[in-house]
C-alpha cells in the first residue's frame, strides 16, 4: 500500500465542510473547463485548469484521494479491522457512511455501524 495519511472517523468527519467547499468548486470549474473545451478563451483556459490543479494539489496535501470529481467521490485512508480500507464519501452525503477495504473499490461499500474496528488516533 502507497503511502497514506491514515484517518479515524472523527479526523475525517473535521474536514467535510472544508471538503464539500473544494469539491463544489472543483465540479464547477471543471464544467467551465469542458464548456470551454469546445469553444473558449485559452487564457480563461489556462486560469481554471491552474486553479483546478491548485485544489487537487490542496485536498491531496490532506492525505484525502480525490476518486470522481463529477461525483464528488473522495476516499480516505485508513485502517479498519486490522486491514487497509478506506472511509468513502461523496459531497451528496451528509456524513461519512460508507467504507470499503482497498481492493474492493465504490462497488464494494458497506454501511459503517456493523462492528467496524476503525483505528482511532484520540
Amino acid at each position: 500500500m502507497p503511502e497514506y495519511i491514515y484517518f479515524d472517523l472523527e479526523s475525517a468527519r473535521k474536514l467535510l465542510p472544508w471538503l464539500r467547499d473544494k469539491l463544489k468548486r472543483l465540479q464547477d470549474l471543471k464544467a467551465e473547463v469542458d464548456e470551454l473545451m469546445d469553444y473558449g478563451d485559452r487564457q480563461q483556459l489556462v486560469q481554471y485548469t491552474a486553479e483546478i490543479k491548485k485544489i487537487i494539489e490542496e485536498i491531496t496535501h490532506k492525505g484525502v484521494i480525490i476518486r470522481d470529481i463529477e461525483m464528488g467521490l473522495v476516499d480516505f485512508p485508513a485502517i479498519i479491522n486490522d486491514r487497509p480500507a478506506f472511509l468513502c464519501w461523496k459531497i451528496d452525503e451528509d456524513d461519512i457512511y460508507y467504507w470499503h477495504y482497498t481492493e474492493e473499490g465504490f462497488r464494494g461499500r458497506k454501511p459503517i455501524g456493523n462492528g467496524e474496528n476503525i483505528l482511532s488516533y484520540t
